[in-house]
C-alpha cells in the first residue's frame, strides 16, 4: 500500500479502523501522509464538506498515533479551517489556528505559521474583531511577499478585502480583491479565481456597477461548475440572487436564492444556510411578505448570536425591525432596531448604523414624528459616502415624502426628480416606481392633473413590469399590496374628466390580478418535482397533510366522554396546527420560487369584449371605493356609467354587521326559533332593506330587466345582493343575480367551453352538523343519467382527484370551514381529511359547474388588490368556470331541498343563474327567512 492509498482508506474508515490501519503501516504514518490528507481536505472543502470532514478526522487520528509536532500543527490548521468554513465556529477556528501557528513557529517554519493566519483573519472578521484582523492579515502578507509565496499572499489579500467589505468599505474591498485576483491568475488557481471573481462582483454591486458584476458572476459560476465546487456555486448563486433583487428581477432573485439555500442544506452547512435564508428573507421583505420574512429573521438571529457572527446578527435584527414596522408592531420594531444599532456601533460599521437610521426614519414617518427627515438625511449621507446608491436613493425618496407631507412642494419635487434620475441611471425600477407615484401625488396636490396622469401611468407600467417577473400568485398578491395608490389616483383622474371606461380599466388592472394571472396561465399552480430535492419536499407536504388531518380531527371531533378538553390541551392542538400550516406554506414557496425565464404578462381587460359577452340581457355592476366613498360602475352592452356617492364604507360595514347578527341567530337550530321565525325574518328584511338603499336603489333603474352580475369590493363580498329588499320584494324576485371577483375573471370564465350537463360526480360526507348529506347525494344521483356517488368512506381526496376531470358537474356536500386566520387552509371535510384551497389548486377540472354544498364555502379573506383568498380561488384556479357557494352556515334540510330543485331546473336546460333563482324562489315560498335560501351564490359564468 502506498501513501495515497492509505490516505484514502483512512478517510473512509471509522476511528477504530483508522488506528488499526496506522498500526499495520507505521512506515507510512509520516508528515507526507499528513500533507496528503490536508490536500484531500483542501480539495474537498469547497465542493464536498462531508469528505473534507473525513480528511480532518483522519488527520486527527494520525496526530494521535504519531505524536509528531509538525503533524500536530497540520492537524490543528486543518481543524481550524474546518471549524470556520464548514461548521461556522469562529472562536474554535481561532483557537486551533493559533495552536497551529505556535507549533509551526516551534519547529522554525515561519511561512507555514503565517499561512494559518489566512483563515484566522476571516474568523476574526466574523467576530467583529476588525483591528486585530487587519493587523494579523497585513503581518502575514508581508511574510508571504518576503518568501515569494504568491498564492498565500493572494489568499490573505482576499480575506483583507472581505474584512473591508464587512465594514461596508466597498472601494477598499475591491482594491484588495483585485490585487488578490492578479496573484491567483499568476498561480493559475481556478478555484481561487472563481471565489475572488465572486467577491469582486459583490463589491461592484454595492457600487452599483451592475453590468461588470453580472459578467464576473457568470464567469465565476462557469469556473465553479467546471471544477465541481459546490460550496462556491452556492456562494455565487446567493450573490447572483442579491444582484437580481437589487435590479427588480424578482423571478431570477428568488430562483438563485432558493438554489443557494438548497445547496447549502444538502451540504450540511447550517451557518451558510442561515446566511442564504437571510438573503431570501430580505427578498420576501421587499415583496411585502413581512410575516414570512419576520419568521425567518427570528429563526436565524439566535444562530448568528450563538456563532458570534455579530455583523450577520446585526443585519438580521435590523431587517426584522423593518418587518415589524411593516406589520404595524412599532414597539417591537423600535426594540429590534436598538439592538441592531448597538451591535453595528460595536462593529464600527457606519453603513450598518445608517441602515438602522433609515428604518427609524420610516418608523418616525409612520408615527408622524418630525424627526423622520433628519434621520433619513443622516442615513442618505452615510450610504452615499459608502457608494451604496440603492439605499441612499431610498433615503432620499423618503426625505421627499416627508417634505410632501409637510407641503414643502418645491423641496419635495427636487428630491423626487434627483432620486428618479439616479434610479433610472442605476437601473433601479423599484425605486423609480416610488418616485413616479410620489411625483404624481405632488402634481395632483398642485392641481396639475396632466402631469399627475403621466407620472401615475409610468408608475402603473413599472409596477406591472416588475410584477410580471414574480413566479406565483402569493408573491404577486403581496407585491402589489403597497402599490395601489397609483391605480386609485388614475381612477380619480379619469372620473374627474368623465372618462368612465378608462377609470374602470384601472380598477380592473388592480383587482384580483393574481387570480387573473393564474386563470390566464401566467403562473403555475401545480408544482411538479424537477429534482430529488423537490421530490422530497412534495413527500414532506404529504406527511404534513396527514399530520394536519389528524390534528384537525382532534379539534373538530366531539368529546369522547363527559370530560371537556382543557384550555391547555386545546391551545396545544392549535399550536401544532399553526406550526405545520406554516411549514406547508414555506414548502410551497420553496417549490414556487424556483422560476424559469421571464414570466408571462396577462393583458388588461378588453372592455369591448366584455360588453359583447354581456349582450343585451346582462349588466355588470362593479363596486369600488375612493377615500371611503362607495361608487359603482354600471356596464351594459352599450354604455359604461358610474354612480357616485352611494355610501361610506363604514356605513356598509355597520349594516352588514347587523345583518350578520340576525343571520347568525339562526345557525344554532332553526327549529328552536320556529315560534319567532316571522319576527326574525322581519328583522333580517329590515337590514337587507338598509343595504338595498345604500347599494342598489339608485342603480336598479338603469338595469331594466337585465340579469345582474355583481363585482363586489372589500366587505361587499359578504353582501347577498340577490336578497337585498326594496321594501316590497327581494332583488331575486325581479332578476337573476350572479357574482364575480372581477370583470377580468368573469371574462375568463365566459371564454371557457360550456360542456353538456350529463356526467355528475357527487361527493358526500355526513357528520353531526350535516346528517342529511347522504339523502341529498342519493336524491341527486337519481336525477342524472350518468353519475358517480362517493359517499362517506369512499369520499377520499385521491378518489376525488381520479374522477374529477371526467365530470361535467362536481357536487361536494360535506362540512366546510372558512379560516379567517389562515384562509388558504379553508377546507371541506372529506373521508380521509380536509381538502384545502391548495388541494383544490391541484384538481384538474373540465366541468361546467362546481357546487360546494356546505357552510361558508363562499367566504374569502379579501387581500389588498381585492384578491379573494378562499375555496373559490382554489376551484377557479383548477378550471371551474362556475361555482355555487354559500356565504354563511346553511340549514341541512333546506339545502337538500334547494339542491334538488336547482338540479332539476339545470337538467331542463336552464343556465346555472336561472336554475338557482328558480330554486331560491321556490324555497322563499316554503321558508320565508333569508337564512334558508339566500346564502347560496353563483360565481363566474351564469
Amino acid at each position: 500500500m502506498n501513501r495515497e492509498e492509505l490516505a484514502g482508506q483512512l478517510m473512509t474508515a471509522t476511528n477504530g479502523e483508522r488506528t488499526a490501519l496506522l498500526k499495520k503501516n507505521p512506515s507510512l504514518a509520516s508528515v507526507d501522509l499528513a500533507y496528503s490528507l490536508k490536500s484531500f481536505f483542501d480539495d474537498a472543502k469547497n465542493s464536498d464538506p462531508a469528505r473534507a470532514r473525513s480528511a480532518a478526522a483522519a488527520l486527527a487520528a494520525l496526530a494521535d498515533f504519531t505524536n509528531d509536532t509538525e503533524i500536530a500543527a497540520i492537524t490543528s490548521w486543518t481543524t481550524g479551517v474546518a471549524a470556520l468554513l464548514i461548521e461556522g465556529q469562529a472562536e474554535r477556528a481561532i483557537e486551533m489556528l493559533d495552536e497551529a501557528a505556535a507549533r509551526f513557529t516551534e519547529i522554525n517554519q515561519p511561512l507555514k505559521a503565517a499561512a494559518t493566519q489566512v483563515s484566522k483573519l476571516h474568523a476574526l472578521a466574523l467576530l467583529g474583531r476588525y483591528d486585530l484582523a487587519l493587523q494579523c492579515g497585513l503581518k502575514a502578507r508581508n511574510i508571504f511577499i518576503a518568501h515569494n509565496d504568491t498564492l498565500a499572499a493572494g489568499k490573505i489579500e482576499h480575506n483583507l478585502g472581505s474584512l473591508y467589505f464587512r465594514r461596508d468599505s466597498y472601494q477598499q474591498a475591491e482594491q484588495f480583491y483585485r490585487s488578490a485576483r492578479s496573484r491567483f491568475e499568476t498561480a493559475g488557481d481556478e478555484s481561487q479565481l472563481a471565489l475572488i471573481d465572486t467577491n469582486i462582483a459583490t463589491a461592484l454591486i454595492f457600487q452599483h456597477r451592475f453590468r461588470e458584476a453580472a459578467q464576473l458572476y457568470e464567469q465565476a459560476l462557469l469556473r465553479a461548475e467546471a471544477a465541481d465546487l459546490k460550496v462556491t456555486q452556492a456562494v455565487i448563486e446567493c450573490d447572483m440572487g442579491c444582484l437580481a433583487l437589487f435590479q427588480g428581477r424578482y423571478n431570477e432573485a428568488l430562483d438563485f436564492l432558493e438554489r443557494s439555500r438548497r445547496r447549502y442544506a444538502a451540504l450540511g452547512m447550517t451557518h451558510e444556510s442561515a446566511i442564504a435564508e437571510q438573503e431570501l428573507a430580505d427578498a420576501y421583505l421587499e415583496l411585502n411578505l413581512a410575516p414570512e420574512a419576520a419568521e425567518i429573521y427570528s429563526r436565524i438571529t439566535p444562530r448568528f448570536a450563538k456563532l458570534g457572527m455579530r455583523a450577520e446578527q446585526a443585519r438580521a435584527l435590523a431587517s426584522h425591525g423593518r418587518a415589524a414596522l411593516l406589520l404595524g408592531r412599532f414597539n417591537e420594531a423600535r426594540a429590534l432596531l436598538a439592538q441592531a444599532s448597538a451591535l453595528y456601533a460595536a462593529e464600527g460599521n457606519t453603513v450598518g448604523e445608517a441602515t438602522v437610521a433609515f428604518a427609524e426614519a420610516q418608523l418616525y414617518r409612520a408615527e408622524g414624528n418630525p424627526s423622520a427627515a433628519s434621520a433619513a438625511e443622516r442615513a442618505e449621507a452615510a450610504f452615499a459616502q459608502a457608494g451604496t446608491w440603492g439605499r441612499a436613493l431610498m433615503a432620499r425618496w423618503l426625505r421627499g415624502e416627508v417634505a410632501r407631507a409637510q407641503r414643502r412642494h418645491m423641496e419635495a419635487q427636487a428630491l423626487f426628480d434627483s432620486t428618479l434620475r439616479d434610479a433610472e441611471m442605476h437601473a433601479l425600477p423599484q425605486i423609480a416606481q416610488r418616485c413616479y407615484t410620489s411625483t404624481g401625488m405632488l402634481a395632483a396636490d398642485s392641481g396639475d392633473n396632466e402631469r399627475a396622469e403621466v407620472s401615475f401611468k409610468r408608475a402603473v407600467e413599472t409596477i406591472e413590469d416588475l410584477r410580471a417577473l414574480l413566479p406565483s400568485d402569493e408573491f404577486r398578491t403581496a407585491f402589489v399590496s403597497d402599490k395601489l395608490t397609483a391605480y386609485d389616483e388614475m381612477v380619480r383622474l379619469c372620473l374627474a374628466e368623465a372618462r368612465t371606461a378608462d377609470a374602470l380599466g384601472y380598477v380592473e388592472r388592480a383587482r384580483s390580478r393574481a387570480l387573473v394571472d393564474m386563470l390566464g396561465g401566467a403562473v403555475t399552480v401545480h408544482p411538479k418535482p424537477r429534482d430529488e430535492f423537490e421530490a422530497e419536499l412534495l413527500a414532506r407536504l404529504e406527511e404534513l397533510r396527514e399530520e394536519l388531518n389528524w390534528f384537525y380531527s382532534r379539534i373538530n371531533r366531539p368529546p369522547e366522554s363527559d370530560a371537556q378538553p382543557t384550555p391547555a390541551s386545546v391551545a396545544a392542538l392549535y399550536g401544532a396546527v399553526r406550526e405545520r400550516e406554516g411549514k406547508v406554506l414555506e414548502i410551497m414557496r420553496q417549490l414556487q420560487q424556483r422560476g424559469g425565464g421571464p414570466l408571462a404578462r396577462v393583458e388588461p381587460l378588453d372592455m369591448a369584449k366584455l360588453q359583447g359577452d354581456l349582450g343585451s340581457d346582462s349588466a355588470l355592476v362593479e363596486y369600488f371605493s375612493l377615500d371611503g366613498e362607495i361608487l359603482a360602475f354600471v356596464v351594459t352592452e352599450k354604455t359604461v356609467e358610474v354612480v357616485r356617492d352611494l355610501a361610506r364604507e363604514e356605513q356598509i360595514a355597520a349594516s352588514l354587521d347587523r345583518l350578520r347578527f340576525q343571520i347568525n341567530s339562526m345557525r344554532y337550530g332553526a327549529e328552536r326559533m320556529s315560534d319567532y321565525i316571522d319576527e326574525l325574518a322581519l328583522r333580517a328584511r329590515r337590514h337587507l332593506s338598509a343595504l338595498y338603499d345604500l347599494l342598489l336603489r339608485r342603480i336598479e333603474d338603469r338595469l331594466g330587466s337585465r340579469r345582474l352580475v355583481v363585482v363586489p369590493y372589500r366587505a361587499l363580498h359578504y353582501v347577498p345582493f340577490h336578497a337585498l329588499y326594496d321594501g316590497a320584494a327581494y332583488v331575486v324576485e325581479r332578476r337573476e343575480v350572479s357574482y364575480a371577483p372581477s370583470a377580468s375573471v368573469l371574462s375568463h370564465c365566459l371564454a371557457k367551453e360550456s360542456p353538456s350537463i350529463e356526467r355528475a360526480l357527487l361527493v358526500g360526507v355526513a357528520d353531526a352538523q350535516a346528517p342529511r348529506v347522504r339523502d341529498e347525494v342519493i336524491a341527486l344521483k337519481g336525477l342524472f343519467k350518468d353519475s358517480t356517488a362517493l359517499l362517506d368512506r369512499e369520499a377520499t381526496l385521491e378518489a376525488l382527484r381520479e374522477r374529477a376531470a371526467a365530470a361535467d358537474v362536481l357536487h361536494l356536500a360535506c362540512h366546510g370551514q372558512f379560516r379567517s386566520d389562515n384562509p388558504l387552509f379553508s377546507s371541506l371535510r372529506l373521508a380521509d381529511g380536509w381538502l384545502t384551497v391548495r388541494d383544490a389548486y391541484r384538481l384538474e377540472l373540465n366541468c361546467g359547474l362546481v357546487v360546494l354544498s356546505a357552510c361558508e364555502t363562499g367566504m374569502s379573506a379579501v387581500a389588498p388588490g381585492d384578491e379573494l383568498i378562499g375555496l373559490a380561488r382554489g376551484f377557479f384556479s383548477a378550471g371551474a368556470p362556475s361555482l355555487l357557494l354559500t356565504l354563511w352556515t346553511v340549514d341541512d334540510e333546506a339545502t337538500a331541498e334547494l339542491m334538488a330543485i336547482f338540479y332539476s331546473r339545470l337538467l331542463e336546460g336552464k343556465g346555472a343563474a336561472s336554475a338557482l333563482r328558480h330554486a331560491q324562489l321556490e324555497m322563499l315560498k316554503r321558508r320565508a327567512h333569508p337564512f334558508f335560501w339566500s346564502p347560496f351564490i353563483l360565481l363566474g359564468r351564469w
